[in-house]
């Protein structure tokens, strides 16, 4: 489980924090002003977390990039379209999740 950080302080203020929403529970319950604090995830929890995001949100449209690929060529904008999706959804994943 992750830990919450308050970052005007650089101190930890919670424990066992399970996702966004929880984080943002208790930073209310605590008084913190939205965007005063963080999520502080281990690697360990990172990893595991991008994985199965990866599995969920992003595989399927690396498979579709892949297909329109083979099928039609780099340069056609279907493929730009699929490459730019899958892209897109790596890099929420990666920003959800952050590496120390």
């Amino acid at each position: 489980m992750a830990l919450l950080k308050q970052i005007s302080t650089g101190k930890v203020v919670a424990s066992g924090i399970h996702n966004a929403e929880s984080a943002k529970e208790v930073a209310e319950l605590a008084g913190y002003t939205d965007g005063d604090y963080v999520i502080v995830y281990s690697e360990e929890e990172v990893a595991q977390a991008r994985l199965s995001d990866y599995q969920t949100k992003s595989d399927h449209l690396f498979i579709d990039y892949m297909a329109n690929l083979t099928e039609f060529g780099e340069s056609v904008q279907a493929t730009l379209d699929a490459k730019q999706s899958w892209l897109a959804a790596r890099a929420e994943i990666k920003a959800s999740y952050p590496k120390s």
